[in-house]
């Protein structure tokens, strides 16, 4: 199961290059748009839409990402007052309804993604194939995926893994 770790890992990181690589653009997109729109009169009528592409798949990546460093939000008023043990059956069991769940969006998603439809439409400042932002909801659930049978099998195994920003 080290494989399944170090895949967790590797996708991890890549997943935090995407993301700062997708707030320098966010950041430059908007303040590109303010200092050409107000200082030199001429909006950058693309640098909106950018933003908002950025923003979607900053938002896939990042809720991946709170899975595996642990920090996605919880309610834990069952679990604090339980023994370890019931704590290690309810993780085990909330993420197996997570990777059910997870499953059923890449089932769904595949499907959207397949219509015919979906291929030719294109965004209205840019003009870009809208494909390339509808794609953050396939890879970051592939990534969401990896993340929980990592965590499920560190659980079955009886592993703590570390949580937190690595």
């Amino acid at each position: 199961m080290k494989v399944l770790n170090k895949v967790s890992d590797a996708v991890f990181r890549f997943e935090k290059w995407l993301a700062v690589l997708l707030a320098l653009l966010l950041l430059v997109a908007l303040a590109g748009g303010v200092l050409y729109r107000y200082l030199l009169k001429l909006p950058l009528f693309w640098a909106d839409e950018l933003a908002i592409f950025c923003l979607i798949w900053m938002t896939f990546v990042g809720g991946s990402m709170s899975l595996k460093v642990k920090e996605a939000p919880t309610i834990n008023l069952l679990t604090d007052t339980v023994s370890p043990k019931m704590k290690r059956v309810f993780l085990i069991l909330s993420n197996v309804i997570l990777l059910v769940f997870t499953a059923y969006i890449l089932y769904l998603s595949y499907y959207w993604l397949s219509a015919s439809n979906i291929k030719v439409q294109t965004s209205t400042a840019m003009n870009m194939p809208k494909i390339y932002s509808y794609l953050s909801i396939p890879v970051s659930f592939i990534c969401t995926a990896i993340h929980l049978l990592n965590s499920t099998v560190m659980a079955l195994l009886g592993r703590e893994e570390k949580g937190g920003l690595q």
